[in-house]
């Protein structure tokens, strides 16, 4: 199969221009996020209320542990977000975002959607699902592949 063909290298370029596009502006601040650790952010801001801790984040975004915890740490050190105990579990923490973070994810949002509607620009709303459907079938079947131990 030519690669142009296979669905990896597919993924991989939308996963490319969809990136590029979005990261192409800068925060409020001025200071550059990466991709994931603006992701992690959203989804909190999101999910403002859920009692989201690490492993939340973890199974979310399918990434192992040590992921999750340097972008954790990062996002704590640039004031996005806060560890507080869980109020049933003392050890159990669970991650809040901070007034900063909201505010910024205001400002993204707005972005994200008018980057959303452009790259569906033409496409039937049929196709969009069947697309949308296809992509976590295809997800589903790579997270039941065996993982490599951290």
């Amino acid at each position: 199969m030519e690669s142009e063909h296979l669905i990896g290298y597919t993924i991989r370029a939308l996963s490319n221009l969809f990136r590029r596009q979005l990261m192409s502006h800068q925060p409020p601040d001025g200071k550059p996020c990466s991709e994931t650790a603006g992701m992690i952010m959203g989804y909190l801001c999101e999910h403002v209320g859920d009692q989201l801790c690490q492993h939340d984040i973890e199974q979310v975004f399918c990434i192992r542990r040590s992921t999750a915890s340097r972008f954790l740490i990062a996002l704590e050190k640039e004031e996005m977000i806060e560890r507080v105990s869980a109020p049933n579990d003392a050890r159990r923490k669970i991650i809040v975002p901070t007034e900063k973070a909201l505010a910024i994810h205001a400002q993204f949002i707005a972005q994200r959607d008018a980057l959303e509607a452009q790259i569906i620009r033409g496409i039937p709303r049929e196709e969009v699902e069947a697309f949308l459907a296809t992509a976590k079938k295809i997800q589903a079947n790579l997270a039941e592949l065996p993982q490599q131990k951290e």
